[in-house]
């Protein structure tokens, strides 16, 4: 084993993974602009317009369609991404198991990703589909995320936890897990037509009378779910806070978790009390996958303790080194 292979992957390599991670980001953001803007069928809905857009590579100048359009362009640009993070990881990269796994693993839920994209468009947008289609999209970034760093910290070497920062790693797990149903509860939301049902915040006529209507009961069940998440979320971060003091990224991570967290509640009042304009919706729906993200991106650095690793990574290239024979 020479020692470049004992080490992380090239820059060039964690900066078309990150550039994979954003794209797929701004993939699931503008999946959820086309949702709330209406914009679903803006490439028509014959059985031609999917891959193709009104059967042809060149849209139509109107709004509904350009943003329809965009969101395939994005598709194009994360797929093909992800494809060269995964051939590159294949071919340079087979001794890091886990960073394989992880792009293997993209590879499989990018191919699902496209089925159930034209599955959505081919059937007319049917609701099931178009929440299958949230879902799997959250995954694919959680995965992305997973490659990410794996790509930035050592395959070996990683020390032992604590018993309050294993107990803080586990809880965090759990929390990004609720986060992840936290967004799909939205999806829900959106997916059954209920955003309206509620003209008030935090419950429903005037903000503080509930509603008996099977939408507003779809409506108060997603904020009785961002209640107890945001509760528990926001706990399970200041607990990694406390048990990673002087390991930056953690921490730094968590703090960031806690500042989505919040944009996200007052976002979400937002949109109720000015009657859910097309921008405010955007926003709630891009903040609602950041928080996956963060909260993903959390739970895998306490789990892997990167700086750590990082600053007992020579020690290890040393020892292998010297294992080696030459």
């Amino acid at each position: 084993m020479s020692l470049a292979r004992a080490g992380r992957p090239s820059k060039a390599f964690r900066r078309t993974a990150i550039a994979a991670l954003v794209s797929t980001y701004l993939l699931i953001v503008a999946g959820g602009v086309v949702r709330v803007s209406g914009s679903g069928k803006g490439c028509g809905v014959t059985g031609q317009d999917w891959p193709l857009c009104h059967n042809g590579f060149i849209p139509p100048a109107d709004a509904q369609t350009l943003i329809e359009f965009s969101h395939r362009m994005l598709a194009t640009i994360s797929t093909v991404l992800v494809v060269i993070l995964a051939v590159w990881a294949w071919r340079s990269y087979r001794y890091l198991p886990r960073l394989v796994r992880a792009v293997s693993v993209v590879v499989g839920l990018l191919v699902v990703q496209i089925a159930l994209g034209g599955i959505t468009v081919e059937l007319n947008l049917p609701g099931g589909i178009v929440l299958a289609h949230l879902a799997n999209a959250l995954l694919l970034l959680g995965v992305l995320i997973m490659a990410v760093v794996a790509a930035h910290a050592p395959e070996g070497g990683v020390p032992s936890l604590s018993d309050a920062q294993r107990r803080a790693a586990k809880q965090m797990a759990w929390a990004a897990a609720a986060t992840y149903g936290l967004v799909l509860s939205g999806g829900v939301v959106v997916a059954n037509g209920a955003g309206y049902a509620c003209n008030g915040w935090p419950l429903c006529g005037n903000g503080f009378q509930l509603d008996s209507s099977h939408y507003a009961t779809i409506n108060l069940f997603h904020r009785g779910v961002a209640l107890v998440v945001a509760l528990f979320l926001g706990w399970s971060a200041a607990r990694v806070i406390r048990a990673y003091r002087g390991v930056r990224p953690v921490r730094v991570a968590a703090m960031a978790v806690n500042l989505v967290l919040l944009l996200q509640i007052v976002a979400g009042a937002v949109v109720v009390e000015t009657r859910l304009p097309g921008y405010a919706r955007g926003i709630h729906l891009a903040l609602a996958s950041l928080l996956w993200a963060v909260a993903a991106l959390l739970a895998l650095l306490a789990r892997r303790e990167p700086l750590q690793v990082e600053d007992r990574a020579p020690a290890t290239i040393s020892a292998q080194r010297e294992a080696v024979p030459s």
